[in-house]
C-alpha cells in the first residue's frame, strides 16, 4: 500500500501524466493518502497540531504581505489559499502517512522508474519517430500546450529533446531533479554507500543530457567523497582533470551556459518586441534561467523578499505570455527570499538529523538549490515534502546511521530498496 500511493505521490509530483493537470484527481488522492491514514491509524495529534501551525502561519504570511505590502485583488489571496490545499496539503499528507518510512518509499519507487526508463530511453533512441505515433493513438489526455510529447504514465518522449531522457517527468532537467534528489536522499538512507541502485541512478542523469542535472550530480560526487572523508587536497587532484575533459569534450555543459546567458542578455532588450510577436503567433515566450532572474527582479524589485503571489504571473500583462524557467526566481517570485529560506532551514535540518554534519547539509542543500536554477521544481509536491519531513525522523546516532526504525542492520537496510 504504501508503495502504490508513492507512485501516485511521484507521478503527481512529476507533472507529466494527465492526473497532474485535473483538480479531480489531486481530490482522490488526497482522499486516498487519509483513507490509508486512517485505515492504518498513522494519524495522531501531532500530525493535527503540525498541520495546524503551519497552515496558520502560511495563511498569516500572505495575508499580512497581501493587506500590507502589495496591492493586488482578493483573488490574489484567494489563489494562494487554493496552492495551499492543492500543493502543500497533499504534500503533508503524504509525510503524515508515510512518518519514517517516507525517504525509503520515495527512493525505493523512483529508483524502480528510473531502471524502467533506461530501456526506453534507449528504445527512444532507435525508434522515436515510433514512439510518437503509438502515444497519439493512445492519445492520454491532456497534454500540455507549449510543445507536443507523449506520455505513457511511467515514460514520457518528447520530439523536442529525441536524444534526451524524460523519464516519468514533463521534460530531461526535471527528470534530472528527482533523479538526483533521490540519490542524495538514497545515500543518506544507506550511509553514503555506491552501490547498483546508486550506480542506475547515475547512468539515468547522464541519459537526461541536462547541463543543471549534470552541475547536480557534481555536487552529489562532492557530497559522497566528504561523507567518505576524502580530503579537499585529493579531491582536486582527481576533479581537476575530470574538469577539464568535460570543458573540452562536453560542450553543452560550459558552452550552452555561456550561449544562454548571451541570449538571455539580447532577449531582455528586446523583451517587448519579442512578447508581442510570440503574442501574434499565439504562442508563449520562453525566457531562459538567466533572463528569468533578471526580469523578475526588474518587475518585482523589493518585492521578492516577501513574494507577490503564488498567481504573480498574472500582476503584469506582459507575464501571462512569458514563460518562467527559473525556479529560484519563481519561488521567490511566489512566497520570496522568507518563503525560500524557510524550505531550506527545513530541508538542513533534516540532512543533519543523517549526516550531523553542517558541511554535508549543505552540500546535500546545495544539489536541490543548483537543480532549482534550472526548472520550477521548488513547487512541485516532492519538494514541498521538506517543510515537513524533518519532524518525522528521529536524531540519528552517530554519523549516516539508518532512519527507519524497520530494519534490524545495515546490511539490511542497505539492500532493501
Amino acid at each position: 500500500m504504501y508503495y502504490f500511493i508513492t507512485l501516485l505521490f511521484i507521478l503527481l509530483s512529476a507533472k507529466g501524466t494527465f492526473i497532474f493537470f485535473a483538480n479531480i484527481f489531486w481530490l482522490i488522492i488526497d482522499l486516498v493518502f487519509i483513507w490509508v491514514g486512517l485505515e492504518k491509524n498513522r494519524f495522531d495529534k501531532k500530525d493535527v497540531k503540525l498541520f495546524f501551525n503551519f497552515f496558520f502561519l502560511y495563511a498569516g504570511f500572505c495575508t499580512f504581505r497581501w493587506l500590507f505590502l502589495i496591492d493586488l485583488p482578493a483573488r490574489f489571496w484567494i489563489s494562494d489559499m487554493v496552492f495551499f490545499f492543492k500543493f502543500i496539503f497533499t504534500s503533508f499528507l503524504y509525510c503524515a502517512v508515510l512518518k519514517d518510512k517516507a525517504l525509503y518509499y520515495l527512493t525505493r519507487v523512483i529508483i524502480h522508474l528510473a531502471i524502467i526508463s533506461i530501456p526506453f530511453y534507449f528504445l527512444q533512441l532507435v525508434a522515436g519517430d515510433v514512439i510518437l505515433a503509438i502515444g497519439k493513438f493512445i492519445n492520454l489526455p491532456p497534454r500540455l500546450t507549449y510543445q507536443e510529447y507523449v506520455n505513457f504514465i511511467i515514460f514520457t518522449y518528447v520530439p523536442g529533446h529525441a536524444i534526451r531522457n524524460s523519464g516519468f517527468s514533463w521534460e530531461p532537467g526535471a527528470y534530472g531533479f528527482f533523479l538526483n534528489t533521490c540519490l542524495v536522499l538514497y545515500f543518506l538512507t544507506n550511509k553514503f554507500t555506491f552501490d547498483k541502485k546508486a550506480a542506475l541512478l547515475v547512468l539515468a542523469i547522464i541519459t537526461t543530457l541536462s547541463t543543471t542535472s549534470y552541475a547536480g550530480l557534481l555536487v552529489v560526487l562532492l557530497l559522497y567523497f566528504r561523507a567518505n572523508r576524502v580530503s579537499y587536497v585529493k579531491l582536486l587532484v582527481l576533479l581537476v582533470p575530470v574538469l577539464l575533459v568535460v570543458i573540452v569534450q562536453i560542450p553543452f555543459l560550459f558552452t550552452k551556459v555561456s550561449l544562454i546567458y548571451t541570449g538571455d542578455v539580447e532577449d531582455m532588450k528586446n523583451i517587448q518586441f519579442l512578447s508581442k510577436y510570440y503574442i501574434e503567433r499565439g504562442e508563449q515566450m520562453p525566457l531562459n534561467r538567466f533572463g528569468s532572474m533578471l526580469y523578475v527582479y526588474q518587475l518585482f524589485g523589493n518585492n521578492i523578499f516577501f513574494g507577490v503571489s503564488n498567481m504573480y504571473n498574472q500582476s503584469y500583462p506582459i507575464l501571462q505570455n512569458i514563460n518562467i524557467s527559473n525556479g529560484i526566481s519563481d519561488f521567490c517570485a511566489k512566497f520570496g527570499i522568507i518563503g525560500l529560506g524557510f524550505l531550506f532551514q527545513r530541508s538542513y535540518l533534516l540532512f543533519k538529523k543523517f549526516t550531523n554534519s553542517t558541511e554535508l547539509s549543505i552540500y546535500c542543500m546545495l544539489v536541490i538549490l543548483v537543480l532549482g536554477f534550472g526548472e520550477c521544481i521548488f513547487i512541485l509536491s516532492l519538494t514541498l515534502c521538506f517543510f515537513f519531513l524533518y519532524y518525522y525522523y528521529p536524531q540519528q546516532e552517530g554519523k549516516f546511521a539508518l532512519a527507519t526504525n524497520d530494519e534490524p542492520d545495515r546490511k539490511a537496510a542497505i539492500n532493501m530498496a
